[in-house]
């Protein structure tokens, strides 16, 4: 491909992730590629090391990360396999750490800016919440699609997914 045809890919890609996280596409939206989703896992994991030590600053981010990748991966085959969607597995996960890496960009400056969220912070405590609304909103959206689950049943896996990870992380390491 010449480089006028690879930007309208990446263009394309892109499009696809804005969607994911504007709840207007779906995981099957995303390609199967392997090396998509090595690129959205390093992508990621590097947008959340300085919140990570922002908010964690006792946590070692590399070790805090490989976890949360592997409980995330892990959850996410187990679930698929239960169901019998084994197959969907790369374009989920995909979608998954790519609209993680989007939702991660955006936020990282907010949260940078605003502080930690405490009793005398209460716009950052109002922006993380509402992060963290619009967070299980998409990763909702992904597994419900994903999984072909109702309503309910997606919403409850997806707070095991997505608290559930930062719980084994904290047992892991005991913070």
């Amino acid at each position: 491909m010449n480089g006028y045809h690879d930007s309208m890919a990446n263009t394309s890609i892109i499009q696809r992730f804005v969607g994911l996280v504007s709840l207007r596409a779906g995981p099957e939206d995303i390609p199967y590629s392997t090396g998509l989703l090595g690129l959205v896992i390093a992508l990621a994991a590097g947008l959340n090391i300085p919140v990570i030590q922002q908010y964690t600053p006792d946590a070692q981010p590399l070790i805090h990360i490989t976890l949360m990748v592997s409980y995330n991966a892990a959850f996410l085959w187990m679930a698929l396999a239960i169901r019998r969607y084994g197959a969907r597995f790369v374009q989920t996960a995909t979608a998954l750490f790519g609209a993680d890496a989007i939702i991660s960009l955006i936020a990282l400056p907010i949260l940078l800016i605003i502080g930690q969220p405490n009793e005398t912070n209460a716009l950052a405590g109002l922006a993380f919440f509402a992060l963290l609304i619009w967070n299980i909103a998409v990763v909702n959206h992904i597994l419900r699609s994903a999984l072909s689950l109702s309503g309910m049943i997606s919403l409850g896996l997806t707070l095991v997914y997505i608290f559930g990870a930062s719980l084994f992380v904290r047992a892991v390491v005991g913070l």
